[in-house]
């Protein structure tokens, strides 16, 4: 696992666990916590999920995903916490169906 990073003024913990797909190919999926209660919003580890880059922005937290072994595109991905719900190719959906919704799209 690599070092956490911290989102919406530290209230959110990003993580990513790496997990190898193929020989010396790793996935690094990520994983959200709220940090005050330790609930987990977001967990895609196991997935073919990439974390490529994490940003934030007005109130939400934006992740370049990527799926392996789809190298060719990366999808942005807004997930915004405090109302429950992930942006997916400007479609909101709960954020409880984001891996749902991320195996459909793929």
């Amino acid at each position: 696992m690599e070092a956490p990073q911290y989102a919406l003024n530290g209230e959110f913990e990003i993580t990513t666990h790496p997990h190898e797909m193929r020989m010396s190919l790793w996935v690094y999926s990520p994983v959200i916590t709220e940090r005050a209660t330790g609930s987990v919003l977001l967990d895609l580890t196991g997935s073919p999920w990439d974390l490529r880059r994490i940003e934030e922005g007005r109130g939400r937290i934006l992740m370049t995903l990527m799926r392996y072994p789809d190298g060719d595109r990366e999808y942005m991905i807004e997930v915004a916490p405090f109302e429950a719900i992930a942006i997916v190719e400007g479609e909101a959906y709960p954020l409880a169906e984001l891996g749902v919704v991320l195996n459909a799209i793929a």
